[in-house]
Formats: structure tokens, sequence, C-alpha cells
């Protein structure tokens, strides 16, 4: 169990590994089939960058920057997971927080596709909800948001 004596510390990894999938098969895909976890296009794309949240050896947290670019955003985040037994210390809202650092290199905002229970954590970034709620199959509700680094 996490303690507040734990300090967790974000890793960027230039590709995927088993770990990162686990992670987001076990938070992400509950209920679906192995393999959907993995996205092809996205994952294997150089281009691609991962930054993931450790407490000592385990991987607690990932988060995927897609570049899918449009309007005023380069970036999208994706498959952005935190353990069950290490959410609400912060370690999502830091990954966030990074992923703004690495996209304000750039100038350029970021987008996402926000499940109901993370909108909270995004808007706490700077966040703001730009559709109505929408559903995506086998996964459930969500928000597009998109931050800006202006």
């Amino acid at each position: 169990m996490y303690t507040e004596y734990m300090q967790h510390r974000l890793v960027w990894l230039d590709s995927m590994d088993e770990n990162h999938l686990d992670l987001r098969f076990r938070v992400l895909r509950v209920g679906m089939p192995r393999g959907s976890e993995h996205y092809p296009d996205v994952d294997d794309d150089i281009r691609t960058k991962f930054l993931c949240a450790f407490v000592g050896q385990k991987m607690v947290g990932c988060s995927t920057l897609q570049v899918d670019a449009r309007k005023g955003c380069k970036y999208r985040i994706r498959g952005m997971a935190v353990d069950s037994s290490f959410r609400n210390l912060g370690i999502g809202s830091d990954i966030v927080k990074s992923l703004q650092d690495e996209a304000k290199k750039e100038n350029t905002g970021i987008w996402c596709n926000a499940r109901i229970r993370a909108v909270p954590m995004y808007s706490r970034c700077g966040f703001k909800i730009v559709s109505d709620i929408f559903e995506i199959e086998d996964i459930g509700p969500h928000y597009d948001m998109e931050w800006s680094s202006e």
C-alpha cells in the first residue's frame, strides 16, 4: 500500500513494455479481451511518447502522448491509467502536468477523450470540456477535453 512517505517518480519511455500494457489492460479494458489495450498505429509510431509513474520498481501510472493534431493541439493523451491502489494521490495530475510541460516546449495544446471519472482531474490541470457527453462502445461515457499552452 502506498504511504505518504513513498514517492513516485516519472520516467519517459521510448516504447511500450509488458508492464505498461498490463496496467492499461487492468485499468482501462475491464471486461474486454486481451490485446484491446494495445493501440497498434499509436504505440508503434516513433513520434509517440510514453510517460509512466513508478513507486520503487512498480509501474503505478502510465500515459501515451500521441501526435494527433487538430486546431491548437498537436498532441492527444491516450491510455492514461493509474493503478487503483495508487489513485487520489496526485500521480495522475503529476503525469498530466509533465505532459503539458512537454507540449509547452512546442507551444501547442493537448486534447483527450476523458472518462467521466477523470474529468475532475483533467479540469484541475486546466483542461476544458469541448463536447457533449458521448459513449465509446464497450468503454463508457466520455467528454472531449482540450488544454491550451497559451
